[in-house]
């Protein structure tokens, strides 16, 4: 997901913590010292009724207070700044941004499109401040206009691209009509779709005033941590795209006839039948639209931030190099204990949110960018990149997989190493395709959520590198995350899970030719009998089942849940099997498809948890919109709260909500949470950082590219 969808938490404001880039002088202490003084003392004592001279040691332990001076920091081994390299072991699946927020969205690809598009607003370092970046402060309130609810943005008139060309109000009117009138899908869809956004149209009020134009007053979700921190991208290195892609729905219109639920179905009456042709019109026009667009070479290698992406060789390497025309280069950020945010800019204007600035700075660096090229280079797997890590061939390792103990200890014994620990705001399922059975049927997903030992897998499988969990949003995003969600199976036996589950479907009308059952003649080996013939309640046999996941070279732990889950469920006498492959083979039959029986994948999620809608409101199904509710999950009630959620204005009630669909989540069970982990970055000391204690890691600062200074 997008960095627009983060928010602010008071909670973290306990992470902030000193750190000036490549620099800082160490303040002296006062301490209390235990010292043992020794020393040789005469004395007249009587021996025998005479007087005697006698020397003995005398020891005594003394506690005292004293000042002690900081020891002087190690001169660094040379200057800032080489290049940055960074292990990656994955290509990009494109290096067009429309394409990365629509159909390939990918982890990897997000690493190397970090600062191509700009935005209005953003968020602060380690805090999440909302803060202006291309708007010069903080947005207005919404004003009512006739049928709207508009906002009015002044932008900063000296921000450029790295070609030279403003970047005016033209810019952010052309990405958000564009989205809104191609129907653009994916992270488009919650970016300033109208569905998700309420937002009708942007216009131009001059070259930097912008104005907004929502059909109800925006909530959190779809101003602030919505449409104010969407991209941008420039309309003068797109526009002939753009053109071309909207040439395919020139002449059309939506049909007046309402959209029929399931045009595939075999009992469609003839008026069904008209209107899914109608639909099936629309529908292609548009899909042609985007396909265009999202499949179009990145025209020119134009970025708003602090780096450009000018080669790319698949399989081998990419290649960022500096912005010149980089507008917050030299800025400093400020952020004091009494919440306020500073930034002055290199030529001296200060802009401030929230606090009074009189509180001590828990942060204070200059940014970049500094290195004058961030070279990614592609390795065979997470072995090979890490073992260049330990090496010295690269500075950093951009992982957003698990680390196995081993290979972590084997990268962190080389020379300059070091590991920077945080709490991960990432999360690991297993989906169910709900579009049909048995996946659609809840007994099915509740046998499942109660045969599935995650504290086993995670402990006894795993040795603890993980947390098991219950919840979508994880725990470290610790406003947002109910921390009442768990599972009547935590604590049951192996033999307690499985006779739950087969109580489950029985009372659904599941039946076996034979029941599952324990091996009585061993029952202290809890060998399971499997069983036989299972039909579901319609009388038809199960069909047969994939459990889609990474591979164990990619993802030992993904794949761990999915042996483990598919065996599971086999001794129930369930046909499942698990098919282990390649992540980007994953992608099309998730995402683009829609169809899968189950899959095992994870997301790295953003702070503001509008996402419990982007994944399983009815309106972002994969399979009619493709957007992200892979699932296809369908619940009216559900809808209705998230409706709620994406309109709320107030963050303690948004808090109340956010926690109320985690609650109808685990309930219903579209996904079923698997777990959590730590963030763990390994990267060389000669990479100095602003800061290294965050939510999410370094990793999810996308290795900090712009403000990291590299020494040589």
């Amino acid at each position: 997901m997008s960095k627009k969808l983060f928010i602010v938490l008071a909670a973290f404001a306990a992470l902030g913590l000193v750190l000036v880039a490549c620099g800082g002088t160490a303040e002296p202490e006062v301490v209390e010292v235990t010292r043992v003084v020794t020393e040789t003392v005469v004395e007249t004592v009587v021996e025998e009724g005479q007087p005697v001279e006698v020397t003995r040691i005398v020891t005594e332990t003394i506690v005292e207070t004293v000042v002690q001076e900081a020891p002087a920091e190690e001169a660094a081994t040379g200057e800032c700044c080489d290049n940055y390299t960074i292990g990656i072991f994955e290509d990009p699946l494109t290096t067009n941004y429309w394409s990365y927020l629509g159909p390939n969205n990918s982890v990897w690809t997000a690493y190397i499109m970090d600062g191509v598009a700009t935005s209005l607003y953003t968020l602060s370092d380690q805090r999440f401040d909302f803060v202006p970046s291309l708007a010069k402060d903080l947005p207005p309130e919404p004003v009512e206009e006739g049928d709207f609810y508009t906002i009015t943005v002044e932008m900063l008139e000296g921000p450029v691209w790295s070609d030279g060309e403003p970047i005016t109000a033209n810019d952010v009117a052309f990405t958000a009509n564009t989205t809104i009138e191609l129907e653009l899908t994916g992270n488009w869809a919650s970016a300033y779709g109208t569905a998700a956004t309420n937002l009708d149209h942007v216009e131009v009020v001059d070259d930097y005033t912008v104005k907004f134009f929502f059909t109800e007053i925006p909530g959190l979700s779809q101003w602030q941590y919505g449409v104010a921190q969407s991209p941008i991208l420039p309309e003068h290195v797109w526009a002939d795209t753009v053109a071309e892609a909207k040439t395919f729905i020139a002449d059309v219109t939506a049909p007046e006839v309402e959209r029929p639920e399931d045009c595939e179905a075999e009992d469609l009456s003839d008026e069904a039948k008209a209107a899914c042709e109608e639909w099936g019109t629309y529908d292609e026009a548009f899909e042609n639209a985007r396909e265009t667009l999202y499949g179009a070479e990145a025209p020119s290698n134009v970025a708003g931030g602090g780096y450009t992406t000018d080669q790319f060789e698949a399989g081998a390497f990419v290649q960022r190099a500096k912005n010149p025309n980089y507008f917050f280069t030299g800025a400093q950020i400020v952020e004091t204990d009494d919440g306020q945010w500073a930034q002055t800019l290199a030529d001296g204007t200060t802009r401030t949110a929230y606090g009074d600035g009189s509180g001590e700075a828990t942060l204070d660096y200059v940014g970049g960018p500094y290195s004058e090229n961030v070279i990614f280079s592609l390795y065979g797997d997470q072995s090979a990149a890490f073992l260049a890590l330990a090496n010295g061939e690269v500075d950093y390792v951009l992982n957003p997989l698990s680390l196995a103990r081993g290979l972590r200890e084997q990268a962190q014994q080389g020379e300059g190493v070091v590991t920077y620990t945080n709490p991960d705001n990432g999360l690991f399922y297993l989906a169910f395709n709900m579009r049909k059975e048995p996946y659609s049927l809840p007994e099915f997903r509740q046998a499942v959520e109660l045969l599935t030992d995650k504290e086993f897998v995670a402990d006894s499988v795993l040795q603890g590198s993980i947390d098991p969990t219950y919840s979508v949003v994880p725990p470290g995003n610790v406003f947002w995350f109910n921390d009442e969600v768990t599972s009547e199976s935590v604590g049951m036996s192996r033999s307690a899970r499985l006779n739950a589950a087969i109580a489950v479907l029985e009372d659904a009308g599941w039946t076996w030719d034979t029941k599952p059952e324990w091996d009585q003649e061993d029952e202290s080996a809890e060998n399971v009998v499997p069983g036989t013939g299972l039909r579901m309640p319609n009388g038809e046999l199960m069909p047969e089942t994939t459990i889609l996941g990474p591979g164990p070279a990619y993802d030992p732990q993904r794949a761990s849940f999915n042996q483990w889950i598919s065996e599971w469920l086999r001794e129930l006498g369930m046909p499942v099997q698990s098919e282990l492959t390649g992540f980007n083979t994953i992608l099309n039959p998730v995402f683009v498809d829609a169809n899968f029986d189950m899959y095992i994948l994870g997301w790295g999620l953003t702070i503001y948890p509008d996402y419990l809608c982007d994944f399983f409101a009815s309106w972002n199904d994969t399979a009619t919109t493709g957007n992200y509710n892979t699932p296809g999950y369908n619940n009216a009630e559900y809808d209705a709260l998230c409706e709620t959620f994406m309109a709320e204005t107030n963050i303690q009630e948004a808090q109340t909500q956010a926690k109320e669909l985690q609650a109808f989540l685990a309930k219903d069970l579209p996904y079923m949470p698997l777990f959590n982990r730590q963030s763990i970055d390994l990267i060389n000391k000669r990479v100095q950082l602003p800061y290294t204690d965050v939510l999410g890691g370094i990793a999810d600062a996308n290795g900090m590219q712009v403000d990291a200074q590299v020494l040589k």
